[in-house]
């Protein structure tokens, strides 16, 4: 009698891509705009049909915020040469990374504190639509007021808007917000539907939290006006 081994087949574990934004953070406002801003900037640029962009999209495209606290972890950041994109605004600083295997990341970024970002809000500020207002597009975004979440949250669920709104423009559009980039931003409660506020003409895109951090899976975070706003 003869037996045989059982042959083992390799598990294939598909590596998840996240794209990072390390922040020097100032306030609420700016850091949520200035990340956002930097995040939609890298994707105008890319071509989003190859890798690893591609790869990212066709997921939750899931993106993290670390913030450095010194400014020489700043600049240990930007001395790594990686592709980026940079924005200032105000006091605060962001770059966005291409989105890659956490994993993979270099200690200079890996090392770099995810939670605890969490600034006072300035509804104030918040709630004064337009910021770089362009000549060209802008993307017109509204934040839910209803929900609680951390500066840091807040602003990976700000950049999910910008670059849902960029998938939805042509390319020149997108060429035209890179060149000068913006965005509208504005806090609501969610508890309306545009529709009820004479926005009956506007095609909406609501972003839905993964569930990953803070808040539950399911709970609309953000939307955008998938319009040109010039």
């Amino acid at each position: 009698m003869t037996t045989s081994t059982p042959t083992q087949i390799p598990t294939l574990v598909q590596t998840r891509l996240v794209q990072t934004t390390v922040v020097k953070p100032s306030t609420h406002f700016e850091t949520v705009a200035v990340t956002a801003i930097a995040s939609g900037l890298l994707l105008a640029r890319a071509d989003v049909e190859e890798d690893p962009w591609r790869t990212w999209l066709d997921s939750s495209y899931t993106k993290t915020v670390r913030r450095v606290k010194r400014p020489i972890d700043l600049e240990r950041v930007r001395a790594l040469g990686l592709p980026n994109a940079e924005i200032t605004l105000g006091d605060a600083v962001a770059i966005a990374f291409v989105p890659s295997d956490p994993a993979q990341n270099p200690r200079e970024i890996s090392r770099l504190q995810v939670s605890g970002l969490d600034l006072a809000g300035d509804d104030t500020q918040l709630l004064q639509a337009g910021l770089f207002r362009p000549r060209a597009a802008t993307a017109r975004i509204e934040i839910n007021s209803d929900v609680t979440m951390s500066t840091g949250k807040t602003a990976a669920q700000a950049a999910h808007a910008v670059c849902s709104w960029l998938l939805t423009q042509d390319d020149q559009t997108r060429l035209d917000w890179a060149r000068e980039p913006g965005i509208s931003l504005s806090a609501v409660s969610f508890s309306r539907h545009p529709a009820e506020a004479g926005e009956l003409e506007v095609p909406v895109t609501t972003i839905v939290d993964n569930g990953l951090t803070e808040i539950p899976a399911g709970t609309a975070t953000a939307r955008v006006y998938l319009a040109r706003h010039a």
